[in-house]
């Protein structure tokens, strides 16, 4: 009997013993199980100063390991669906909300959840349900780079069993718009189970091809903008005209604009003399400064956090990339990551046609 009572005190000594940053990595690392999972829960969102709360069903889903592969593995899909429900939780005289955009930066991304930290401090802790039970949780707060400094810290409830972030509560926009207002954001899972196999519609989600070709595109006058380089330059496209434009738009949150960015890159130098090329982010020009100088990155970019231009462009998905001809018309417009040999194949095209 006291043999066993140790164990006990030793085993929890051990789980309290793990650190905030150590807690905080062993949560991501149960987002990447290779037995697959379903976690169901709840998203709600609040205006800052505003009566209506807004709330929406949230699944987090990964396919067990036999659905990776090398060079595409499947990642952890999530899917937000259902109607979205209204709920007047004060007094006030501002309207219902019509709609609200349902930010990737808020439901997704549990794989990367401790990765580019600042900061990782124990706050406090909390009893939350998961699968019919109550569970102890810590409650830890998160500070991210290269986000801007006034991007408030996340604050995840972690549980000290499966180490599932069973809460999230953040600051973030409730619309695509820099202009748009703040809302607190929350998230509460209360339902797992592992060893899952991958439901239809993240297969489904998976075997969409990874590159897209806007075709109707094609041919099309080139819409005109004007934008700020990340120093604050005003930048106009029609300035472009009489050498060939090469528009790529992406985010730092987006890992395939990543992976394609050398391929841009190296695009740009090689045609140097009869092509211009820009990256137009979706991101705030501040974050995409301190991306780049972190990563030792060189890519002309163009700063679009307003959606102004990707609108213009009918951007569905990013990475795009348009290539505009001498005469501003749109000769190639793709959505997902270009190989280098149909890049470099169009360019040649485009190059031979004054």
């Amino acid at each position: 009997m006291r043999t066993l009572w140790l164990l006990m005190v030793v085993t929890s000594m051990g789980a309290s013993a793990q650190t905030p940053q150590e807690l905080l990595r062993l949560a991501q690392d149960a987002y990447q199980n290779p037995t697959g999972y379903e976690i169901h829960g709840k998203g709600s969102s609040q205006g800052v100063g505003s009566s209506w709360q807004v709330g929406f069903p949230i699944t987090v889903v990964a396919a067990p390991a036999p659905f990776e592969t090398p060079t595409a593995p499947v990642s952890p899909g999530v899917r937000v669906g259902g109607p979205l429900e209204f709920t007047k939780t004060s007094e006030g005289s501002d309207e219902k909300p019509k709609s609200i955009s349902i930010p990737f930066a808020v439901t997704g991304a549990w794989t990367r959840i401790a990765e580019n930290t600042t900061s990782v401090r124990e706050i406090g802790s909390e009893r939350l349900p998961l699968n019919g039970e109550m569970v102890d949780c810590r409650v830890l707060e998160v500070e991210y780079r290269p986000l801007p400094d006034k991007f408030p810290p996340v604050k995840y409830s972690i549980c000290s069993d499966k180490h599932l972030a069973l809460k999230k509560v953040m600051l973030y926009s409730m619309g695509r718009r820099s202009t748009d207002p703040e809302g607190l954001w929350t998230i509460t899972f209360d339902t797992v189970q592992f060893h899952r196999p991958a439901p239809k519609w993240l297969l489904d989600l998976n075997s969409q091809p990874r590159l897209k070709t806007r075709k109707e595109w094609q041919g099309r006058e080139a819409p005109t903008f004007k934008l700020a380089d990340l120093d604050g330059q005003k930048v106009e496209s029609s300035t472009m005209r009489g050498k060939l434009v090469l528009l790529d738009f992406w985010s730092t949150s987006c890992a395939p604009c990543l992976r394609e960015m050398p391929t841009i890159q190296s695009v740009a130098k090689e045609h140097a003399d009869d092509l211009i090329v820009w990256g137009i982010s979706l991101d705030q020009a501040e974050r995409d400064k301190k991306w780049l100088a972190q990563h030792q990155e060189a890519f002309p970019t163009l700063t679009d956090s307003d959606y102004v231009v990707s609108d213009l462009y009918k951007v569905q998905g990013i990475p795009a990339v348009v290539l505009i001809d001498r005469k501003g018309k749109i000769r190639n417009y793709w959505e997902g990551e270009v190989a280098p040999i149909d890049l470099e194949a169009a360019l040649k095209r485009a190059a031979l046609v004054r």
